[in-house]
């Protein structure tokens, strides 16, 4: 990311949004102003809190495809597979309108916490029986499974 701090802004805005976002905070916190002078620190929050808000979404949506993923994987009726895959389809659109590297490389460090969160929320919700001890601390699946908009997890259970 520290490269990325370096290049031209609009480069950077067309790369990833969120580099651009914090390199944007980062240069409105070093300007001084005089008395009528735009509030450079305000000003610089509400960008990075754009970045942040485009992070948050898109940890959401790891999130849902993840329940989804497990839910093809685990819960069953055969029946439910279809309206579950065209869920899935739908959040892993909208995440790759929203992903960059910096948001990637974020999202992968807490890849086994968004499993962990996706396993006990089933878990809440009753469609899984227990959190049971080969899910937690597990992504249970790669990256590239996760965003492939094609694949699809093996059902498990007996139908």
């Amino acid at each position: 990311m520290a490269d990325d701090l370096t290049r031209p802004a609009s480069d950077l805005y067309e790369r990833d949004y969120v580099a651009w976002t914090e390199a944007q905070a980062s240069a409105l916190r070093s300007r001084k102003g005089g008395e009528n002078a735009l509030d450079y620190d305000n000003l610089a929050e509400e960008i990075e809190d754009l970045g942040k808000s485009e992070q948050r979404a898109c940890e959401s949506q790891i999130e849902n495809i993840i329940e989804h993923l497990l839910k093809i994987e685990f819960v069953g009726p055969a029946e439910t597979i279809p309206h579950w895959s065209k869920e899935l389809r739908g959040f892993r659109r909208e995440l790759s309108k929203r992903r960059t590297a910096t948001i990637d490389n974020r999202l992968q460090l807490e890849l086994a916490g968004a499993f962990d969160y996706a396993v006990k929320s089933l878990v809440t919700g009753g469609l899984l029986p227990t959190a049971d001890e080969g899910f937690e601390g597990s992504p249970g699946y790669s990256w590239d499974q996760i965003i492939d908009p094609d694949w699809y997890p093996v059902p498990r259970y007996a139908s």
